[in-house]
């Protein structure tokens, strides 16, 4: 999750010096490496960031990031806390914390730093995403649900919270709910290949092969390397749907 750099800008004012304006456009190629799926020309950016201007708390959270997603939550969680450090209010952080130490097992710790999120900021979609994901993964689907409603309050037009509450209903076997809601995700964001990749199967649940098919092509289409779709189309085919 990137949305931190926006959150944390909101407010800033212009910077004056060199390396606060250096660290910032550091951070934004950086951002765009990570977009293309290059991780370490977004490491090296980001790095490059925190060495210009080390009191700059989105260029640590990002790093934290890019080095979660290539698989070293540990090594990650140092960068969220001193983006936090530098600015405790820095809901995103917090949250990029908590999906740290969702990766190495620890849902009580994470759960904290989610409810952190929530007292800067009670209606963080962020924070309300992954609390509902984290109580999922627990067997709370009542639980996940209201977290997901309650972000959707405030901000519908946030298609991964669709998606998730979409699962959620599926999990509980309302396949009709579940269609609705990842229809509202692509009714928001059409290129969206996690919201085609749940649709499909739903519509394998729901006994429509064909039409999963088509969803399954179109995120893959999407995204060429989204691991479950390419599992989801195999295993159809396997099935002779």
């Amino acid at each position: 999750m990137l949305k931190g750099f926006r959150r944390a800008l909101s407010g800033i004012p212009r910077p004056r010096s060199g390396g606060r304006r250096e660290a910032l456009r550091a951070v934004a190629r950086g951002n765009q490496l990570l977009d293309r799926g290059d991780l370490e020309g977004a490491r090296k950016a980001f790095e490059a960031a925190v060495a210009t201007d080390p009191d700059y708390a989105p260029a640590w959270n990002n790093l934290g990031v890019v080095v979660d997603r290539g698989g070293r939550p540990l090594d990650a969680l140092p960068h969220f806390n001193h983006a936090i450090k530098l600015s405790p209010s820095f809901v995103d952080a917090w949250c990029n914390k908590g999906v740290a130490l969702l990766h190495l097992d620890r849902p009580s710790r994470a759960e904290e730093c989610f409810q952190s999120a929530l007292q800067v900021d009670p209606g963080s979609e962020v924070a309300l995403l992954n609390l509902g994901v984290l109580r999922a993964r627990r067997g709370d689907l009542r639980g996940a649900t209201d977290a997901f409603a309650l972000g959707l309050r405030d901000n519908p037009d946030y298609a991964a919270l669709w998606v998730n509450l979409g699962t959620v209903f599926l999990e509980s076997k309302e396949v009709g709910r579940a269609l609705q809601c990842v229809n509202a995700a692509l009714g928001r964001r059409p290129d969206y290949p996690e919201a085609w990749l749940q649709k499909g199967r739903i519509l394998v649940a729901s006994g429509k092969p064909d039409d999963a098919r088509f969803c399954f092509e179109r995120a893959l289409q999407m995204r060429p390397t989204l691991a479950g779709a390419r599992e989801a189309l195999a295993a159809l085919r396997r099935s002779g749907g």
